[in-house]
């Protein structure tokens, strides 16, 4: 049975960071750390071996084995026939029959055998799932942690990296990274716990399912009873459902009951139901006092931009209707609550240019001048070709016309550069960065093809900069092209 919420397409605007961190970070431990253990693992199995421990153990471990797990004789003797290698693997990671090994009077009466055991088990336990997995009945920190970053094979590092992703893009933006970030991690831990306070045995756990089975509990926290999407996988069934989230935790909950009472796989379903209640109790419980802050407008499936649009479409009806006052006076503050946007600056510079509003100029093309290098060139364009006309002497602002300047040059327009290059140089007051432009300019025009200015540039230059390096570099660039 599969059952995931199906509610939200994935909004590359709103990257789901921290899921992607820790996916990647459970794929370094697990290809960068973990793929060691095979020989750590045959380094343990040599040390039990040249220690003689076989010997001693096989008769002990046959005995203890066969009597938990139920074997009659002729299992008990496949065990114990089994190849030297195989079975002192089987022996070294049997943790319960070391505690009981610890128990016999021979072996307390033994510092020989004590110390041949010890040597060997340091060994094993530099293993990952020895070393950082969680064992009920040895209880550790460092385990309870560490085993949610180990995984047993790579199909269960996928199918967990699978399942954190379909349930944390959504989550990470509807919690906050930070609080998603802290969930997931307390979810992972009570899910150790639920497990060691229910089930203190000598098995070793390692993969990140209880803290993403936190994760499936915080979905249904954050939504409670609205009704939402799912899919659903059911043998040959398969297709997609409406129904409130909360009714979905029980079907969660039954399956890892079911799991449980068959007992029929290595599935830690303890961990998966301490996720789970855990996931869902962290979101539910103070979702319900208002204690939590949930991104209601992205669970509502609000659009983000909607309040801009809206206020778009307010300023192009004042537009329309004529009511180009009401339009400017409105203006400035929408500059200052939605920088940037460059459908409203298209608008308002319309208007700027019809009232020859100076505040609302200057407003709108400061954050023109302000647009990355691919934004607003058609607009910028337009700015330099209303510069010409005799009526927009709002335009022709040195100030106005150097940033023009320097955005066209960007924009490789030689033409229009040329245009605003002139009106600089025909005016009294001429920016210091001319003379560096005019060589910019005069590269550019040549690297099009259009050396008919050149004369004009060069001849600026030296009226009025004389001593100035670029005029000497524009002279030495005419002489290279003439040759």
């Amino acid at each position: 049975m599969l059952i995931v919420p199906a509610e939200h397409p994935l909004d590359w605007k709103k990257p789901p960071v921290v899921t992607l961190l820790l996916i990647l970070l459970n794929c370094l431990i697990y290809f960068g750390y973990q793929s060691g253990d095979r020989a750590r693992q045959e380094h343990a199995v040599s040390v039990y071996l040249e220690e003689d421990l076989l010997s001693r153990e096989r008769p002990l471990f046959a005995e203890s084995f066969s009597r938990r797990e139920k074997l009659d004789e002729s299992q008990k003797h496949s065990v114990e026939a089994l190849r030297r290698q195989q079975l002192a693997w089987l022996i070294l990671r049997d943790m319960e029959f070391g505690q009981e090994l610890r128990q016999l009077p021979a072996y307390q009466q033994d510092p020989l055998w004590q110390a041949a055991r010890a040597k060997a088990e340091a060994a094993r336990d530099q293993i990952s799932a020895q070393r950082f997995g969680f064992i009920p009945a040895k209880f550790t920190l460092q385990g309870l942690i560490g085993c949610m970053f180990l995984h047993g094979d790579f199909w269960h590092l996928a199918g967990n990296m699978v399942f954190l992703f379909l349930f944390g893009f959504a989550l990470e933006v509807a919690l906050g990274r930070a609080l998603y970030l802290a969930l997931y991690l307390i979810s992972g831990i009570c899910s150790g716990l639920l497990w060691w306070a229910l089930d203190p045995v000598w098995v070793t756990g390692v993969g990140a399912s209880g803290a993403i089975s936190g994760l499936m509990g915080m979905y249904i926290g954050v939504y409670g009873l609205k009704r939402i999407r799912f899919f659903y996988w059911l043998g040959p069934l398969i297709g997609y459902f409406t129904a409130p989230a909360l009714w979905v935790l029980p079907l969660w909950m039954g399956k890892e009951l079911y799991g449980l009472l068959r007992a029929a796989d290595h599935v830690n379903y303890y961990a998966h139901l301490g996720g789970l209640a855990s996931g869902f109790l962290m979101v539910w419980l103070p979702r319900r006092f208002n204690r939590i802050k949930v991104d209601e407008a992205y669970l509502a499936k609000e659009d983000p931009d909607a309040p801009f649009k809206r206020e778009l479409a307010a300023l192009d009806e004042l537009i329309g209707r004529f009511a180009l006052d009401q339009a400017a006076l409105r203006g400035p503050d929408l500059l200052a609550r939605y920088p940037g946007r460059l459908l409203l600056i298209e608008r308002l510079y319309g208007v700027a240019k019809s009232r020859q509003d100076a505040p609302l100029m200057s407003a709108l093309l400061k954050q023109l001048f302000a647009l990355p290098q691919q934004q607003g060139t058609a607009l910028l364009k337009r700015v330099a070709d209303d510069s010409a006309t005799a009526e927009q002497r709002l335009l022709k602002h040195p100030a106005i016309q150097l940033h023009l300047l320097q955005k066209l040059l960007q924009a490789s327009d030689g033409g229009r550069s040329l245009a605003a290059w002139q009106r600089l140089a025909q005016g009294a007051q001429r920016p210091p960065q001319l003379p560096q432009l005019t060589l910019l300019l005069a590269k550019q025009l040549s690297a099009q093809r259009d050396n008919r200015n050149l004369p004009e540039l060069a001849a600026f230059l030296r009226t009025h900069y004389p001593d100035a390096e670029q005029t000497r570099q524009l002279a030495l660039y005419q002489q290279s092209l003439a040759r």
